[in-house]
Formats: structure tokens, C-alpha cells, sequence
């Protein structure tokens, strides 16, 4: 893990975390990319640059700083050629823990090796909100969730890898709502217009202890506000969304609601005491499915790393590895970022 802290214009940031991944270089980043997958990363250039024009302006920088093709670096970090995580995501209210803290909880899965991959962004682009999210080792734009100083807390798991058509990746999307928005409302609004890539569900939960559930899809996108408590994870759960996508693995289908029931069930039983530590204690727990250990010919697939966040606390508690082999540690979450070098 690296914790990393910039602020200033989106270009600026951009050369700064570009100068950062100078060294990556030489472990084979970036892949090569096709002339004809470079001028397919057009089409997702022009809705970027129609609803999220700065980060554009964040990957010129990158480009820059460490000296790799614009359009490469475009292609990599915000068209369907991404690392594909699937995730857990679940949020609850403060009504339900011991604390009276919300939380909003998510292990990455994806290969446990990654796990020295991650890093944590702090940034503060000019007249935008400081925020505090989680991305991978290329090329520290994305966000795969996060908070903000507002208070504002997403994250998502992925349904379904079937491309549709150009648009605005998930960790795009999640950006730019943790660098603009403050209501769960507004994101929830700002997911539910932009155009989808591939089936992606979102949670959002705010200082308000507002929280919406988002299954997306180009065709249609199913959005509610669960009163106390909402999970999303592997796969679509309302049956008009998963008529969307009819070919999902058995074994998907599966793992989704052994997790499902267990998770109703827990919070069930603990609604009004839940704590930090509990959470804890589900998520190391290798019996009820909420993360496991498959092995393939390239690593261990499972949970790369898990955090909990609350709007309501300026603490980040972060496994760095499967919980079930690495303790919950507190980071604490500072938006008084230093000068840029």
C-alpha cells in the first residue's frame, strides 16, 4: 500500500502521479494496445469529455509525468480494458451500530497477490472536493470507492463484463462523484443519467445516513433507497436486471445468494449493536462465503484488500490482504494536503 496526497489543477495532479509511475515502466506497464483499440478509445474520450472533462485533462498530465502515448494511457485507465473486480459492498445506518457511526464496507477481489498494489489517493483538485479513494498501482485516476469531505461514501461490485457500447467506466463515475458531490441523491442522479459500458451496481450512503442501491446496465438502470441497511456484490438481484444478462455462471448465482442470506440474517440478529469488530469477524470467517481462496494458474483469486469507511468519522480502517489473514488497521483520513512537489 501507498498513501498518496496531491492537490491542484487536474493537469498538475495528473503530472504528479505520472512522475509516480515512472519506476512502473519496467514491470511491463502499460500493455501495448492495437491502433485499432486506441482509435476505438475515441468513442469513450468523447462521452468523457462531455460529463467528466477534467479528468481528461488528469490523463493528459499523467501522460506527461511519466511519459506514455495520451491515448494510451485514456485506453488503459477509462475504456473496457480494466482489471475486473467483482466485489462485496454493503452499507448500514447508524441506527443499526453500537457507534451510531454509518459504515460502508467493501472487500476488493480480484488476486490476493495484488494486494501491495493498492493505493490510497488523498487529492484536492482546485475548487473541487478533497477526497479520500482506493485505486491500483496505473495510473491513479480511478477510484474503486472512497469518501469525501462531505461526507459522501461509494462504492460498487461489478454485475457484468458483457460490453454494451462507449460510455463512462465505474471508476470514472466513481471519480468524479467523490470529487463533486455531496447528497447521495445527486450521485445516485448523476449514475442513473450517464452512459452505461457494462453492468455495474453502486452503493452510496452520506452524512445523512441517505443510502441508494443502483443496478446499472445500458438498457435500464434500477435505483431504491434502503432505509437501514443494503448489499451488493457479484451480480444483479432484481429479477428485471438479471433479465439483462440470462447467460450468468450457476456458480455465480450461487455464491450471491449463499452471501445474500447470510448477510440478511446477520444483520438481522445484530441490527443495533454492530460494530467495527463484528464486521471484522464476518468478513475473516472463510465459512460464510463473503470472500474465498480459488486458485488459478496466475495467483489466488479472492479479496486483494477490504476497508470500512463512515461518513462520520475521519478514520479508514483497511486490511491490507484477505481479512482473514491480515488485522484491520486504523488510517487516519487528513484532507490538509502539503504543497505538490
Amino acid at each position: 500500500m501507498q498513501e498518496i496526497k496531491f492537490k491542484g489543477s487536474y493537469y498538475d495532479i495528473g503530472l504528479n502521479n505520472g512522475k509516480l509511475l515512472v519506476p512502473e515502466k519496467k514491470n511491463g506497464f502499460l500493455p501495448k494496445f492495437s491502433q485499432e483499440n486506441l482509435e476505438k478509445s475515441k468513442a469513450f474520450e468523447k462521452e468523457l469529455r462531455a460529463l467528466t472533462p477534467d479528468l481528461l485533462e488528469e490523463v493528459r498530465g499523467v501522460a506527461d509525468g511519466c511519459g506514455v502515448d495520451y491515448q494510451t494511457i485514456l485506453a488503459f485507465e477509462f475504456t473496457p480494458y480494466r482489471l475486473k473486480p467483482q466485489c462485496l459492498v454493503f452499507g448500514i445506518t447508524g441506527e443499526h451500530t453500537k457507534s451510531g457511526d454509518p459504515l460502508l464496507v467493501r472487500n476488493h477481489e480480484w488476486l490476493e497477490e495484488d494486494s501491495t498494489s493498492l493505493r490510497v489517493m488523498t487529492i484536492k483538485p482546485n475548487k473541487k472536493l478533497a477526497s479520500y479513494g482506493f485505486t491500483f498501482g496505473w495510473s491513479l485516476s480511478s477510484r474503486y470507492g472512497g469518501i469525501n469531505e462531505a461526507g459522501l461514501a461509494i462504492s460498487g461490485a461489478t454485475a457484468s463484463f458483457e460490453y454494451t457500447s462507449p460510455g463512462i467506466m465505474c471508476n470514472a463515475a466513481i471519480r468524479w462523484i467523490l470529487d463533486n458531490f455531496k447528497t447521495t441523491e445527486e450521485a445516485a442522479e448523476f449514475i442513473e443519467d450517464m452512459p452505461k459500458v457494462w453492468g455495474m451496481n453502486y452503493l452510496i450512503i452520506d452524512r445523512n445516513e441517505t443510502i441508494a442501491k443502483l443496478e446499472t446496465h445500458k438498457e435500464k438502470t434500477t435505483m431504491t433507497y434502503p432505509k437501514d441497511f443494503a448489499f451488493v456484490s457479484l451480480t444483479y438481484e432484481a429479477p428485471e436486471m438479471r433479465k439483462l444478462h440470462p447467460n450468468e455462471s450457476p456458480n455465480v448465482l450461487k455464491l450471491f445468494d449463499t452471501r445474500k442470506k447470510f448477510l440478511d440474517y446477520w444483520f438481522a440478529e445484530n441490527k443495533g449493536s454492530i460494530t467495527e469488530e463484528s464486521i471484522y469477524d464476518i468478513l475473516k470467517d472463510c465459512e460464510n462465503k463473503l470472500h474465498y481462496h480459488d486458485k488459478a494458474p496466475n495467483g489466488t483469486y479472492g479479496t486483494c484488500w477490504s476497508w470500512i469507511v463512515s461518513p462520520k468519522s475521519d478514520t479508514a480502517l483497511i486490511s491490507l490482504g484477505p481479512p482473514c489473514k491480515n488485522e484491520f488497521s486504523p488510517y487516519t483520513i487528513d484532507y490538509n494536503i502539503p504543497s505538490n512537489p
